[in-house]
């Protein structure tokens, strides 16, 4: 009687545990389905989501696209005549779109229909090429890298007002910043230092406590972004595959190998249910869906 007593008590700790396993949560995985969903393109990068319209830097083309949820691809934006190369792109509201142009040195502001408003700087000097952007808290952060040197960390972040447009110094001291992204909280910034192919942690209120989150050896750490609070997707320029880390254990979940090797950037739709992935060897947009 006493032995079945004590087995009777175990069951519902043992349902328990189950309980709580079945509910934790899962480590990301990547769907195996990719589909590419425009060719053609000139270095793709920068992918941006405006409404339901993609949009994405064609870096040698000096072309931004516009990819729509019926299949059209079109130009969002000519900047030939400028020689301007658009790197890594944002929107904000009601209709602008700023983009990093790297080849003069520039921040452009963009109108909803692809003309440009205004050309920044810092201080009347060009940058030396302005990469990628992430938002948090009405100012835009950019990438500055300059020097790509394991030694030579000249590199930089700086911060856009979209409303006044004055552009301030946030760091220096990156060994070719590249990829960056607001991280869950919005208390750090996540920067890839492509040059030493490691993903870097930067706090917003003191960019100089700086730590390394994960090193991606055999390519370099290009765009990231966060597909919910614990796991940055980067895409690995030159390593061919996406892959998913984990920001809490500083592990990676998963990989997934793109057709091509020059994985540029990545970006999360706005219903989440699928990933849009630049890719500069067959110079292509893909997607893939991702599991719930």
């Amino acid at each position: 009687m006493k032995k079945t007593m004590i087995i009777r008590n175990i069951y519902p700790f043992i349902f328990l545990l189950l309980l709580i396993s079945a509910c934790a949560k899962q480590d990301f995985q990547f769907s195996e389905d990719v589909l590419k969903v425009a060719e053609g393109l000139n270095f793709p990068e920068g992918p941006v989501f405006v409404g339901n319209d993609l949009l994405f830097s064609n870096c040698y083309g000096m072309w931004i696209g516009r990819w729509s949820e019926d299949g059209r691809l079109d130009t969002f934006a000519d900047l030939s005549d400028k020689d301007f190369k658009p790197n890594g792109l944002f929107w904000t509201p009601p209709e602008y779109v700023w983009v990093c142009e790297f080849n003069q040195g520039h921040i452009l502001k963009l109108d909803g229909s692809g003309t440009i408003l205004r050309i920044l700087d810092h201080d009347g000097k060009r940058f030396s090429r302005p990469n990628d952007m992430t938002f948090h808290n009405g100012l835009i952060y950019f990438t500055d890298p300059k020097s790509y040197s394991k030694t030579v960390w000249d590199g930089c972040i700086y911060m856009l007002n979209p409303e006044t447009e004055e552009i301030h110094l946030l760091t220096g001291g990156l060994a070719f910043p590249n990829g960056i992204a607001i991280g869950p909280g919005g208390k750090k910034l996540y920067v890839c230092e492509s040059a030493l192919n490691r993903i870097t942690v930067l706090p917003l209120e003191n960019p100089e406590e700086r730590e390394v989150l994960i090193k991606l050896p055999g390519g370099d750490p290009d765009g990231i972004e966060f597909y919910d609070e614990k796991t940055l997707l980067v895409a690995h320029f030159g390593g061919g595959k996406m892959y998913s880390i984990d920001i809490e254990t500083k592990t990676v979940t998963d990989s997934l190998e793109l057709p091509g090797k020059r994985v540029t950037n990545c970006v999360v739709s706005p219903d989440k249910k699928y990933l849009y992935i630049t890719e500069t060897e067959t110079n292509a947009l893909y997607r893939l869906p991702l599991n719930p």
